[in-house]
């Protein structure tokens, strides 16, 4: 079954026993580790998103999922914007730009994005097949010239962008990666299993933040119509064994629109839930009364930022410089 093996003081992850059905993972480790349930998971309250920010600490402006509709968009003031992918509809060459322009705009400190699965062009491998196949279900992008798309993220120049890689900004360690697993064919997306554990693989211990765009598996990653869970076991595995981000940001999964609007938060012990109000028509913020310290073995949200465009989510973290 597992996932977490000791190696020489080390977690060394392996391809999880449910890897390619997560919809029985997450009914095999709710009911034997309650891994998804109080004590683990709590709710916790939003606050106003124009709550003052003490001093000391750094506030976060998480954002997910825009799809080029960032028009009139009210973002809340903070340090450090959080987009976890999906800026565009096709990662087309006049969505970026139009995305880094609004980028500009903002005036946070730090911007810092990555790829969802729609930046089709951000992904090199991807690009190559459908170019070469004239695929029929992105017509407008197949017929891009290799130099239209070659050095894509070099147009967000109002940013930082990450993808398998990482920053330090304000003393706090960011590592941001694109990857899903596989769905109809889009960018970024690679079968369950070794494929993806490969990339996870890639994030290395210390982080304190990890941006992901898809979710790992147990939140926010129901597809009602199909019945089914589609979140990333190795994800989970990674950042509950071995990583073990003070906080992960992931946005993804747009089917996933059950009875209350919420945004859920994983943090290291416990996890924790934002409750969101679904007639809420502005953006939420929620206040840790215990902020991070450098070296603390206190815990801090991991968050997925709400499909609703309205719904961003800000996180105030203790500075640690």
């Amino acid at each position: 079954m597992a996932h977490g093996i000791p190696s020489q003081g080390k977690v060394t992850i392996t391809v999880d026993e449910y890897s390619s059905n997560p919809t029985q993972a997450f009914t095999h480790y709710n009911i034997n580790q309650s891994r998804f349930q109080p004590p683990h998971v709590h709710m916790v309250d939003p606050i106003p998103y124009d709550t003052p920010k003490p001093a000391g600490h750094t506030r976060f402006v998480c954002i997910s999922d825009t799809h080029s509709r960032t028009d009139g968009i009210q973002m809340p003031y903070g340090d450090i914007l959080l987009h976890t992918g999906d800026f565009t509809e096709l990662g087309l060459p006049s969505e970026v730009k139009k995305f880094n322009d609004w980028l500009g705009n903002l005036p946070y400190e730090y911007k810092i994005v990555i790829a969802g699965n729609h930046e089709l062009t951000f992904d090199k491998e991807f690009m190559a097949d459908l170019v070469k196949q004239d695929y029929y279900r992105f017509p407008s992008v197949s017929k891009l010239k290799p130099e239209d798309f070659d050095n894509v993220q070099s147009l967000l120049t109002n940013s930082i962008y990450l993808q398998d890689s990482e920053v330090t900004v304000k003393g706090f360690r960011i590592y941001g990666a694109p990857w899903t697993p596989w769905f109809n064919g889009w960018g970024f997306n690679l079968p369950r299993g070794q494929s993806l554990l490969d990339k996870w693989n890639l994030i290395p211990e210390g982080i304190d933040i990890l941006m992901t765009h898809g979710p790992p598996l147990g939140f926010r990653d129901w597809v009602p119509k199909e019945l089914q869970r589609v979140g990333c076991v190795e994800l989970l595995n990674t950042v509950q064994r071995r990583v073990r981000p003070k906080l992960h940001v992931f946005g993804g999964i747009h089917e996933d629109e059950r009875e209350e609007r919420r945004i859920l938060c994983i943090i290291r012990h416990p996890q924790v839930a934002i409750s969101m109000d679904p007639e809420e028509l502005f953006p939420s913020a929620c206040l840790f009364k215990d902020p991070l310290c450098k070296g603390s073995l206190t815990a801090l949200p991991c968050l997925n930022p709400f499909l609703d465009l309205s719904h961003l989510c800000l996180i105030q973290l203790k500075s640690i410089v």
